[in-house]
C-alpha cells in the first residue's frame, strides 16, 4: 500500500512538473519573442482598412473625411503610447499621409473645369491610394 502511494505521489509530482514546463514554454513562445499587435493598433488598422475598401466602393466625400477624421484621432492617440512599434507608426502615418493627399486631389478634381487638370488629379488620386495599400500591408508585416 505504502508503495502505490508513493508512485501515485512520483505521477502526480511529474504530471505537476510537466505541467509547469509547458506552461513556462507557452508563456516564453507567446511573450517576447515576436511582438503582438496592440487592439489600439487593430483598431487603426481596421479603420485605414475601411477608408481603402469604401474609396474602392466610390464613398461619399462625407464619410470620407468622417472615417480619417477617425484615422486621425486613433493614431494621435497611439503617438502617446510610450510602448509605440516604429514599424507600424511609420507605415500608419504614411498610409494617413496619403488618404489626405488623396482628399486634396479629390476635391480639386471636382472643383476643377479643365478636363487635364481633372486627368492630372484622377492620377495623383490613384498614386495615393495604391501608396495606402502598400502602407497598410507593411503595417501588417511589422508584426510577423
Amino acid at each position: 500500500m505504502l508503495v502505490d502511494d508513493l508512485s501515485t505521489r512520483k505521477e502526480v509530482g511529474m504530471h505537476r512538473a510537466a505541467l509547469v514546463v509547458m506552461m513556462i514554454a507557452f508563456s516564453f513562445l507567446n511573450s517576447g519573442c515576436s511582438p503582438r499587435i496592440s487592439p489600439e493598433e487593430a483598431k487603426v488598422l481596421v479603420i485605414l482598412d475601411e477608408i481603402q475598401r469604401g474609396m474602392e466602393s466610390n464613398i461619399d466625400y462625407a464619410k470620407f473625411e468622417q472615417l480619417l477624421g477617425t484615422a486621425k484621432a486613433e493614431i494621435n492617440t497611439l503617438k502617446l503610447k510610450s510602448d509605440k512599434n516604429p514599424c507600424f507608426m511609420s507605415a500608419v502615418s504614411k498610409c494617413y499621409a496619403s488618404y489626405e493627399i488623396a482628399g486634396k486631389a479629390w476635391t480639386r478634381r471636382d472643383k476643377e473645369k479643365d478636363v487635364k487638370r481633372k486627368e492630372d488629379m484622377d492620377m495623383t488620386l490613384s498614386f495615393s491610394l495604391s501608396f495606402s495599400v502598400l502602407n497598410i500591408k507593411k503595417a501588417n508585416k511589422c508584426y510577423q
